[in-house]
């Protein structure tokens, strides 16, 4: 037995039990994993891949034990070489970090040029998707954190969620719009405009719609976009409003636009820091975490990534 084959088993499962998937993500052949895997099961005693044919369609009951702790014994293969790299080159490495676009553009900057100020030697890559796609690239060690709003945590074991902000909502509009006019502002009254908003694939988009479904309110949507700064151009044309973030609103670069708050009308997203469940954390990552919020200091990130004093 072997780390390559525990490597190769992980992989298959990752590409849905397409092999030729695996072989073209870890950069072998589909033989070679065959053959791999084959041994491992023939080492252990039992079968550990549901088999159809020449298809892979499952894990079979001991499988899905084993690559259970295939997993387990990833991650610790990992966390040894993180602390070898820790302590021979304690302020070099790379952070990959995940988020939306929002958060690129809005949240992170302030962090990330107060991080590339004290971490000269590390690389800092962003990684932009949906909060699926961010929770995924953190759950599979693409990314070593995630800043998004996810929603339905639980459906992610693996992730440790650090709640970290609060983003309220405002109707965004053109210039001397009716809507500035409104004392109140109202789902109804938003409603008779065509409405432009984050795709449902964002918190945002889908906590927007979900919104008027509980009013009984039939909004009309005339687009939805995965990126604020495109939504806010078609509203300068005039093509509707846009239900965003707040914190998408600059008044200097917005001078267009106008903001009217709907905090009263929408439930805030919170958003979250996700970080691989025991993953080790090199002390620059750490750093970058409380930047981005300073409650989280080393000791309440070890309780809540390593389940310490649970």
């Amino acid at each position: 037995m072997n780390i390559q084959q525990l490597r190769y088993l992980c992989g298959v499962v990752d590409s849905k039990f397409s092999v030729s998937r695996a072989a073209e993500r870890l950069h072998t052949s589909q033989p070679g994993i065959s053959k791999q895997i084959q041994m491992l099961e023939s080492e252990l005693g039992v079968e550990i891949l549901v088999r159809q044919g020449n298809r892979i369609i499952g894990l079979t009951g001991p499988g899905i034990e084993i690559h259970t702790v295939a997993q387990r014994i990833l991650s610790d293969t990992s966390n040894l070489k993180r602390i070898g790299e820790e302590y021979s080159h304690k302020n070099e490495g790379r952070l990959v970090v995940a988020t939306t676009h929002v958060h690129a553009r809005y949240v992170l900057h302030r962090a990330i040029k107060a991080f590339a100020q004290k971490f000269v030697d590390v690389s800092l890559e962003l990684r932009q998707g949906n909060p699926t796609q961010v929770a995924k690239w953190v759950t599979s060690g693409e990314a070593d954190l995630g800043i998004s709003a996810t929603p339905a945590a639980e459906q992610y074991d693996d992730l440790v969620f650090l709640p970290c902000a609060e983003l309220q909502r405002s109707v965004i509009t053109p210039e001397e719009h009716p809507l500035l006019r409104e004392k109140s502002l109202t789902l109804k009254a938003i409603a008779q405009y065509p409405i432009l908003t984050l795709d449902a694939g964002f918190t945002g988009g889908s906590m927007v719609i979900k919104a008027f479904a509980d009013a009984g309110i039939k909004p009309n949507v005339a687009m939805s976009a995965t990126d604020s700064d495109v939504i806010k151009a078609y509203v300068e044309i005039g093509h509707g409003i846009a239900i965003l973030p707040s914190i998408t609103y600059d008044p200097e670069r917005d001078n267009r636009l106008r903001a009217i708050d709907a905090s009263h009308i929408f439930a805030p997203s919170l958003t979250h820091i996700l970080v691989q469940r025991g993953k080790y954390l090199r002390a620059y990552m750490r750093d970058f975490i409380t930047m981005i919020h300073p409650g989280w200091d080393q000791s309440l990130i070890d309780l809540a990534v390593y389940n310490l004093g649970k």
